[in-house]
């Protein structure tokens, strides 16, 4: 059945309604075991799942948040001094490889839970890492082009982010494809034309959920924002129906 799922929807979007359908409609096979066929396909690499329900049957690379020494630096030492405190991170400096121009300066973002903020500042100044809360922006602004700062503020409303590592998680692909239209204050380099180019090489190169991208941005109050730069790439309108 696998070969037939593959012959009916390779090299394209499909819902599980519609491949329940066109099997079923072939044969007296279940819709239980062709969740479950497509399940496998999953794991041998040839479907990645772009939504709730929603596949495509090509291979596509998961992306993978490349952090800096700062951003490593940063996170060993809260690790250290508070082992217990969940961190989420974001590390602008691998955008990079999405866009035309490169930046001039990048930016680490750690987010916390708001009572622990002062304290994860008060720990990366004693480090001697300059850590900067999301009110002290303008100074990181004034700098931005002799250091690199780490911006630490609360952890936004539930994102999607990956499995935690030693108590940190990194920021998925779709947290930061939202939090880029959402923090333009904070990632001024990445507007415009760039963030077009960010939109658009990421949702060609990498595996993006679109359901858990755009739940996140309704959460942040920003999803019609999302969806406009969304619309701009080929990727989303292929499969923009299906969701």
């Amino acid at each position: 059945m696998e070969d037939s799922i593959l012959e009916q929807c390779e090299g394209k979007y499909c819902s599980i309604d519609e491949i329940a359908s066109c099997m079923m409609n072939n044969s007296k096979t279940s819709r239980k075991t062709i969740i479950w066929k497509v399940n496998q396909l999953i794991k041998q690499g040839k479907a990645v799942r772009v939504g709730r329900g929603v596949y495509l049957f090509a291979p596509k690379s998961k992306y993978q948040l490349a952090t800096c020494d700062l951003a490593r630096e940063a996170c060993d030492a809260l690790n250290y001094k508070f082992p217990y405190l969940e961190l989420t991170v974001t590390d602008t400096s691998s955008l990079g490889e999405l866009m035309n121009l490169q930046p001039f300066s990048t930016v680490v973002c750690i987010e916390t839970k708001k009572t622990a903020v002062n304290a994860v500042l008060s720990a990366l100044h004693k480090d001697k890492i300059g850590g900067y809360s999301k009110k002290d922006f303008p100074r990181i602004e004034r700098y931005i082009t002799s250091h690199q700062p780490v911006l630490v503020r609360p952890v936004l409303a539930v994102n999607p982010s990956l499995p935690k590592k030693d108590n940190v998680r990194l920021a998925s692909i779709e947290k930061i494809l939202v939090d880029l239209v959402c923090d333009s204050d904070i990632y001024g380099q990445y507007q415009g034309s760039e963030l077009q180019n960010i939109y658009r090489n990421a949702t060609e190169r990498y595996v993006v959920n679109y359901s858990q991208l755009l739940k996140y941005a309704a959460a942040r109050g920003k999803k019609a924002e999302v969806v406009d730069n969304l619309s701009d790439t080929n990727e989303y309108q292929k499969v923009r129906c299906m969701l």
